[in-house]
């Protein structure tokens, strides 16, 4: 999370020129190949930076911090100009050769319309208010070139500078590490932050929240969960992160579900379970928050609940059509997806489908391999599953579902192959990409931070032919 006085990223900084220019937020999307949402976290994130609450007061501010460089002089009418129409017109053109942002009255506060000086049917500025603006500026522009201000790329803070590593010729790369290992988090992302809540450390389980910046790559602590657990999912809804049960310090189920604000940095209670469970699956669909399998501490659990945030309210939905508990899964084109898991007989690669319409469930086609404890994102309206514990033989590999064609692909996963046993992994999705943070391999706990990029191809040039065939 953004903090007023930190250096603007690199990213920022491209979206800070656009907004310069006068770029809208569709602008800066089109221009920066990002959503427009992604324009707005990085603008939400510029205006804590800066410690200014408008697009107006961001230029001014990057002006005063040396991010935008003004032009050396602003042209002057001479003194044979005797009417105030031709000093208007002079303020005009050196308010745009500035770059003075203009933006569309939706994106702007009220306070930021800056009236046409063309037009005098509309409010034109006073003309004498104006020879002002022409002045201030130009006294502005003669003082901030005399201070030598560094650059953008200067001001970046070197201390917290880290470069995405890739691995081998592959879709992974390694990011920066935890701050300390740990596996059986939740993780969940808002906007370009991912957060990691809870889980099993080397002094046990702990309530402790940290938010990785995927732009910036750092790490932040943040609130502590009042309630520390383990063996808990995630899932974002209107905002919050919901964490739902899970496992306690004393290694017993929980019904405690608490929801955190990442915008109030605070934790809140939410109603309670029906019963305690640990290691269900938590999905969001957009609207409903949704509570599947899991065990209580005697029996693993076909339930399935639904969370409805304006009541604070779980309400049973029809069983899921095997008990599981440490399952994955993820929300696909308005229906659920479960996948693998544990029951009695032992690990699974049973797949399932809830239409949250119909109220029902349907099969999907098997994992290629059954799997537990895996970590699972949703990208493309494709199902990622990685990592995890195998019921048969060793993991080699993670996989994707596309419920289009219904099939299920090998993702090669070279964490896997150095060790077959890569589990208990906590897994987001940020924009294109997918996050893969800590775990276990067999009893070592892991710090580690892996991408993985699966729309990032190498473009290949073929060699010119040595001659006519």
């Amino acid at each position: 999370m953004a903090e007023s006085g930190e250096p603007l990223s690199n990213r920022e900084l491209d979206v800070l020129r656009c907004l310069v220019q006068g770029a809208t937020n569709k602008d800066i999307a089109s221009d920066l190949i990002i959503s427009e949402n992604t324009v707005k976290v990085h603008l939400r994130n510029i205006y804590t930076k800066l410690d200014v609450s408008s697009r107006t007061e961001a230029a001014t501010a990057a002006m005063q911090q040396g991010y935008i460089t003004l032009p050396s002089q602003v042209d002057l009418p001479t003194e044979s100009a005797q009417n105030f129409d031709e000093i208007a017109e002079t303020v005009s053109d050196s308010v745009t050769t500035m770059a003075v942002p203009a933006t569309t009255l939706e994106e702007t506060a009220i306070d930021d319309v800056f009236v046409e000086t063309s037009n005098k049917s509309q409010g034109r500025l006073p003309k004498l208010a104006l020879l002002g603006i022409l002045i201030l500026l130009a006294l502005t522009a003669a003082f901030y070139l005399s201070q030598r201000f560094s650059t953008p790329e200067e001001i970046v803070a070197t201390d917290e500078l880290f470069s995405e590593v890739p691995i081998g010729n592959t879709h992974w790369l390694e990011s920066k590490p935890m701050p300390e290992p740990r596996a059986d988090m939740a993780v969940a992302s808002v906007g370009l932050d991912l957060y990691q809540i809870g889980g099993d450390t080397a002094d046990g389980v702990d309530g402790t929240v940290q938010v990785f910046n995927s732009v910036d790559h750092v790490w932040q602590t943040r609130a502590e969960k009042p309630t520390a657990v383990a063996d808990a999912s995630a899932a974002e809804l209107y905002g919050e992160i919901y964490v739902a049960g899970g496992r306690t310090a004393d290694g017993q189920p929980t019904s405690t579900v608490e929801a955190y604000s990442p915008t109030q940095d605070a934790w809140r209670p939410v109603a309670s379970l029906p019963h305690p469970v640990t290691g269900a699956l938590t999905l969001s669909d957009g609207a409903f928050l949704y509570l599947i399998g899991g065990y209580d501490g005697q029996s693993y659990l076909d339930e399935s609940y639904v969370y409805n945030p304006a009541e604070d309210t779980w309400r049973p939905l029809p069983a899921l059509p095997q008990p599981s508990a440490y399952a994955s899964g993820g929300a696909i084109t308005g229906k659920l997806i479960v996948v693998g898991g544990e029951d009695e007989g032992g690990i699974l690669g049973a797949c399932h489908l809830f239409d949250p319409a119909e109220s029902s469930w349907s099969a999907c086609p098997d994992m290629l391999q059954p799997r537990k404890n895996a970590g699972s994102a949703v990208l493309l309206n494709k199902l990622y599953v990685i990592g995890g514990t195998a019921g048969n033989g060793e993991l080699t590999y993670s996989e994707m579902y596309d419920p289009v064609s219904e099939t299920w692909q090998v993702i090669n996963t070279p964490m896997l192959a150095e060790s077959p046993d890569w589990a208990q992994v906590g897994v987001g999705q940020i924009e294109t990409r997918i996050f893969a943070l800590g775990g276990r391999k067999g009893e070592q706990l892991l710090d580690t931070n892996y991408i993985f990029a699966p729309l990032v191809y190498q473009t290949y040039i073929p060699s010119a032919s040595s001659g006519d065939n």
